[in-house]
């Protein structure tokens, strides 16, 4: 399945929409999102944090690590499983990124 292109976190935080009716709750730690709530936007924190420094570095590019967390976002059932979108990650981009 062929996503549509989309050029920053904004395009795919516009695509998702939810309102956190349990900010700070327990199981937040575990799940990603992937719409912004208010000033907190979850998929900026993880390109900034993880994906950026691996840009930096050539590990891919900064196009593939949009398309990698977009099609996270799309392919992967919510409420998403940190563990498990992390994992996809890894794998679409071929690379060890997040502390095991």
């Amino acid at each position: 399945m062929a996503l549509p292109l989309v050029k920053t976190i904004r395009d795919i935080n516009d695509k998702f929409s939810y309102t956190d009716e349990n900010p700070g709750g327990k199981r937040d730690d575990s799940l990603v999102s992937c719409g912004q709530n208010g000033s907190y936007n979850e998929l900026q924190y993880i390109y900034d944090t993880y994906l950026a420094p691996k840009i930096a570095s050539n590990k891919f590019t900064k196009q593939k690590a949009l398309d990698a967390l977009n099609s996270a976002c799309v392919i992967l059932d919510s409420p998403r499983a940190r563990t498990s979108f992390y994992a996809y990650l890894e794998a679409y981009l071929d690379e060890d990124i997040f502390p095991k």
